[in-house]
């Protein structure tokens, strides 16, 4: 699911305090607030912060790499389907159930 690699991809970053590459690299204001939007699953925000800063898509690093997935997954309207549970949605495909012990 490509909200949980975008949420690594922060938490590195977050922890480094680097994106990596020599390019414009995203403050830790801007992955503090990326980190937050999708926490809180708030992925309409997430899209609108995006967006106002298109520096943040720009670039090869894994975070641009991500963000201009999530861009263009939210523009083809795909944007409930970060809020499922990765499991539901694997399940719901194939129709199979899982079991917790």
């Amino acid at each position: 699911m490509a909200n949980n690699n975008l949420i690594a991809i922060v938490t590195i970053l977050i922890l480094t305090g680097s994106s990596g590459s020599a390019q414009q690299e995203p403050s830790i204001d801007e992955l503090l607030t990326i980190e937050k939007l999708i926490e809180g699953q708030n992925w309409r925000a997430l899209y609108t912060y995006v967006e106002a800063n298109p520096q943040l898509k720009s670039g090869s690093s894994p975070l641009a790499s991500e963000l201009r997935s999530f861009v263009d997954d939210a523009k083809r309207g795909l944007l409930n389907r970060f809020d499922a549970a990765p499991s539901v949605s694997a399940n719901a495909a194939t129709g199979s159930s899982v079991a917790i012990y």
